[in-house]
Order: structure tokens, then sequence, then C-alpha cells
């Protein structure tokens, strides 16, 4: 079995006073006993993660799929500008805005301009219109922030629970399914 992930992106690539928020989130996800309050080696990163906890169980649409007793089963909190991709998923298809091209197939170049923070938008390959990267439409989805939480090896989650985490967010959100 290999490993997965679904992080929550904001559709935001700077996200306002990101740590703060952040902790915010934690802080929400703590008091519903989703994730525990301590960090420990429980994700796939170099960083620690926040365990998961009994409460993840009410805001998963399967419960008995949640990874507990899993080595990699927490939540990790990223605060650093990065492109949150689909892993071994890939990218089947990506719609300019401007022309409706499938890019997909293109030289990926254009999508430094966003991962060396020069710029919130991609230029375009085909015809050199450069837009909002969230403007893009990515098949599956990719999200683009400096802030993200990724959730590892956790089931589906709940309408409700998604709702909510947008509001706290008060943002619209990308799901970014990984396969490692």
């Amino acid at each position: 079995m290999s490993d997965h992930s679904i992080t929550i992106v904001p559709r935001q690539s700077a996200y306002p006073d990101k740590e703060i928020k952040a902790k915010e989130i934690l802080d929400w996800l703590v008091s519903l006993d989703i994730v525990k309050p301590t960090l420990s080696d429980c994700v796939l990163s170099s960083n620690d993660g926040y365990p998961i906890s009994e409460g993840a169980k009410n805001i998963s649409s399967e419960p008995d799929l949640l990874p507990f007793g899993l080595w990699t089963s927490g939540l990790e909190i990223i605060t650093e500008r990065q492109v949150f991709h689909t892993g071994q998923n890939g990218m089947e298809e990506l719609i300019c805005p401007s022309c409706k091209q499938d890019i997909a197939n293109e030289d990926w170049d254009f999508l430094s301009e966003w991962g060396d923070n020069k710029s919130n938008n991609l230029t375009c390959p085909l015809c050199n219109d450069s837009t909002d990267i969230h403007q893009f439409n990515f098949t599956p989805n990719w999200g683009f922030s400096d802030l993200g939480f990724t959730f590892w090896n956790w089931s589906q989650f709940t309408d409700k629970f998604l709702e909510d985490f947008k509001q706290k967010l008060n943002c619209d959100i990308d799901l970014v399914y990984t396969w490692i």
C-alpha cells in the first residue's frame, strides 16, 4: 500500500497573516479532537506533524478507513509558498483561461514564474497571456499557496467539514489528492 494525502489549500497565492491563521486552524482542529496538540514524527516530511485523534471520525465520510495505527497518519501544516501537486496522479489537463487550450503537454517552465515567487500569474506558452494561477483549470486539482494543510493517509472528508474549513479560511479552497 502506498501513502497518500489530502491537502486543503486556500485559493490565494499569498495568504495574509498565514502563521496566525495556521495556529487558529490548528487550535480549532485540536478543540474538536481531530488532531492531538503535540508535534510528533507522523507525516512524510522532514517536519513533524500533529497525530490523528478520535474526533477525526466525526469529519470523515469513511471513518472506518482512517489511519489509526499507521505511523504516517498526521496533519502537516505548510506555511511556505508551495506547489501542492498530485504526485503519481500527475496532470491530465491544464486549461488556459484565455485561449481555452490544454497546455499540460507543453514545457512546464511557465510554472517557474509562480514557483520562484516572481508573480502570482502564469503566462500561457500558447497565447502569452499572463493570468492569475487560480484562473487556470488543473485536472486533477493542484493547489498554489503559501499555506496548506496536508492530512496523511486520511479518508474522504465530509462536506460539512470542508465547508467549515472554507469558512475558517474565509476563501475558496482547492483539495489536492496526492499519491506517493
